[in-house]
């Protein structure tokens, strides 16, 4: 069998779960991931939240029969866990299996609403480590999901999975502190999104983005700074010579640019 889209995988699902868990679960795990790589660490973590949500529904309904859309983790996984389980309710999942997605959930779920992405905090901010742990943890959630519901070879969950969502390596790759867009067919104005979108801050010297722009001349940088600042995608700072990312440049980064880049 062939790993499946998001679409397929999806489809698949829904014919042991409810589809709108099915759904929830697919696509806040790609989401995840995909803000992850982008570089949005306070999404990538706020996703890791409605991924535990979305698995936490689907384990309880695969485990007990009853479809929740509301409950939250914590109080599901009180139902899950509980053993010997309470009169009138049955478990169809192994005791192993329940308490191990349950920890998991519990781990991101509170990591997440206690680091700075949902509440402010004096001490606090989503940051690259936060999130790398959000991100393993969640990937393991949804690989163990995936094994109890959907029953299929580990390599072919493997697949799937990698292929649902942009790998790390297909984006960029930082050596010595100089990061290079692999895809050397990316156009003048996605380089410098991307460059720009990775840089700290959100924010690079002209002449430090014509040196990191492998894939395009300078004259080609040049004419697509100019396009972009047109289209306030990107803008002038009022530190001289520098150019920083705007919301509308990341956000079509992270839904435009980074689902069309081949793995």
């Amino acid at each position: 069998m062939k790993p499946l889209t998001s679409a397929q995988l999806i489809t698949e699902l829904s014919k042991i779960i409810d589809q709108t868990l099915a759904d929830a679960v697919v696509t806040s795990y790609v989401e995840m991931q995909q803000r992850f790589l982008a570089g949005d660490w306070q999404p990538t973590e706020l996703d890791g939240g409605r991924l535990c949500e979305a698995v936490a529904r689907a384990v309880h309904q695969m485990d007990s029969g009853t479809v929740t859309h509301s409950q939250l983790p914590k109080e599901l996984c009180e139902k899950i866990e509980d053993d010997p389980p309470q009169p009138q309710r049955q478990h169809n999942l192994q005791q192993p299996d329940r308490l191990h997605m349950c920890k998991a959930i519990g781990l991101v779920y509170k990591f997440r609403s206690s680091r700075g992405s949902v509440h402010i905090s004096p001490h606090y901010k989503a940051d690259f480590m936060d999130s790398m742990l959000i991100v393993h943890a969640g990937k393991w959630l949804f690989a163990e999901f995936l094994r109890l519901a959907w029953k299929k070879d580990k390599e072919i969950i493997a697949a799937t999975i990698a292929q649902i969502v942009q790998l790390e390596y297909s984006l960029i790759h930082e050596l010595d502190g100089v990061p290079l867009v692999l895809d050397d067919s990316v156009s003048a104005p996605v380089e410098i999104l991307l460059l720009l979108n990775h840089a700290d801050g959100n924010r690079l010297q002209r002449d430090m983005l014509r040196a990191q722009a492998k894939n395009n001349t300078p004259q080609a940088v040049d004419t697509a700074i100019s396009r972009l600042t047109r289209a306030n995608e990107i803008r002038v700072t009022t530190t001289p010579g520098e150019l920083a990312l705007t919301p509308r440049g990341q956000k079509r980064v992270i839904e435009k640019i980074i689902p069309s880049l081949k793995v």
